[in-house]
């Protein structure tokens, strides 16, 4: 995964070998669940009724540049770029190391599932302005920022 993603340019400095495989590890575990946009701010997620569901169609997402708002942590960022052909570029970086992996991504019953793996999928609980707050599988609330549009 990470060899391609050094081939098309995504990694923009050369990390040491330890920052690598971490980051790979914590992309397989959070590619399911990261992609899915659960976008408000941190106290505004959880005010958010999580219980009730939204339908995705109320969502553009093909063309869609989203950053994570919360969960984040300091010096990480993660942007989810949503092509219109069904690719999904995730750029994760960590103190200014930064990769991106190519995966897939499909609405399907009314879940936005990511990556190869069979999911659950991520449900739409909250749409306030530009903000999308997510629910994983796991329960996990989300929120992500549409930062702009290709």
């Amino acid at each position: 995964m990470l060899g391609y993603a050094a081939r098309i340019g995504y990694i923009h400095t050369s990390p040491h070998p330890a920052i690598l495989k971490n980051l790979e590890t914590e992309l397989r575990n959070f590619s399911r669940p990261l992609v899915l946009a659960a976008l408000a701010s941190g106290l505004n997620a959880y005010a958010a009724d999580v219980s009730k569901e939204l339908s995705w169609s109320s969502v553009q997402l093909e063309g869609a540049h989203l950053q994570l708002v919360s969960p984040k942590e300091k010096d990480r960022s993660q942007d989810l770029y949503f092509s219109k052909d069904g690719n999904l570029v995730i750029t994760s970086c960590i103190k200014g190391t930064c990769t991106g992996p190519v995966i897939v991504w499909k609405i399907e019953n009314n879940r936005l599932k990511t990556g190869y793996a069979p999911s659950e999928g991520d449900a739409l609980v909250n749409v306030q302005g530009n903000r999308l707050t997510l629910r994983e599988p796991s329960g996990k609330i989300v929120v992500y920022e549409i930062r702009g549009r290709r």
